[in-house]
C-alpha cells in the first residue's frame, strides 16, 4: 500500500474517481433492459442473467466502488446476491462485456469526461523485487493459455484453476479482465453477430456504410 501510495503521489492518476462518485452513485439504471435481454436472448437459451447485475457491473466500473455502496435500489443484498454478482463478472461473455463496455463509455463521453474507462497503475519489477505477494502475478497465465482451456459450455471454477496450477482468485481475476467465450457451439455465431452489433451501430449513426469484405 506505502509503494501504491507513493506512485500515486509522484505520478497522479488519470481517472478522477471523486467526480464519478458524485456523478454516478445516485444513479440506478445505467443500461436500457430492454437492449440488455436484446443480447440475452441472442447469446444464451436458457438462464438469462439479470440485468441488475449489468447495471452493477457498469457502478463498478465506473466509480471503482463496490456495489454494495451503489443506491439501495441497486446495490446486492448481502450473502447470495453479493455471489452472483461476482460470479456475472467472471462468467461474462464477450459480447454482453463489450456492450457494457461501450454503455460505459457513452455515459462518460455525455458527462464530458474524456478519461480511460479502466486504469492500473504500473510499479516497476524493481519496486516490487522485494515484496511477498499473496498470490501468483495476475500475468504468469497469458489470455492465449486461458482460451485455451477454457471448456465450452458450463464449467467449474475450481477445476480450471487446478488445469493452470494456480487459485481460483487468480482464475476469477482473468476471466473478468479476458471474458471467454465458452458458448456452446450452435451459439457460437450469434456470439460474434452479437459482438459487431455495437460497431454497426456506430456505423450507422455517424453515417458510414460497413467496409466490404474482400
Amino acid at each position: 500500500m506505502i509503494l501504491l501510495a507513493d506512485h500515486l503521489d509522484q505520478h497522479g492518476a488519470p481517472i478522477d474517481y471523486a467526480r464519478r462518485r458524485a456523478l454516478f452513485t445516485t444513479q440506478t439504471r445505467f443500461i436500457d433492459p430492454r437492449c440488455w435481454n436484446d443480447l440475452q436472448g441472442r447469446l444464451r437459451s436458457t438462464h438469462v442473467p439479470n440485468v441488475a447485475h449489468a447495471q452493477r457491473w457498469i457502478f463498478h466500473t465506473l466509480t471503482g466502488s463496490p456495489p454494495h455502496l451503489a443506491q439501495p435500489a441497486l446495490a446486492p443484498a448481502a450473502g447470495a446476491q453479493r455471489q452472483q454478482y461476482q460470479r456475472f463478472r467472471w462468467r461474462i461473455q464477450p459480447a454482453e462485456a463489450e456492450l457494457l463496455t461501450h454503455t460505459a463509455h457513452v455515459l462518460l463521453d455525455e458527462h464530458g469526461i474524456d478519461e480511460p474507462l479502466q486504469w492500473t497503475p504500473q510499479l516497476s519489477a524493481r519496486a516490487l523485487r522485494h515484496l511477498v505477494l499473496p498470490g501468483p502475478a495476475s500475468d504468469s497465465i497469458t489470455v492465449s493459455q486461458l482460451q485455451q482451456v477454457v471448456p465450452i459450455g458450463d464449467f467449474s471454477i475450481a477445476q480450471l484453476a487446478r488445469t493452470l496450477s494456480t487459485t481460483t482468485a487468480h482464475v476469477t481475476y482473468l476471466l473478468s479482465k479476458h471474458p471467454v467465450d465458452w458458448s456452446r457451439p450452435r451459439f457460437r455465431r450469434t456470439q460474434h453477430i452479437a459482438s459487431r452489433i455495437v460497431q454497426w451501430r456506430t456505423w450507422y449513426v455517424i453515417g458510414l456504410s460497413p467496409p466490404a469484405h474482400r
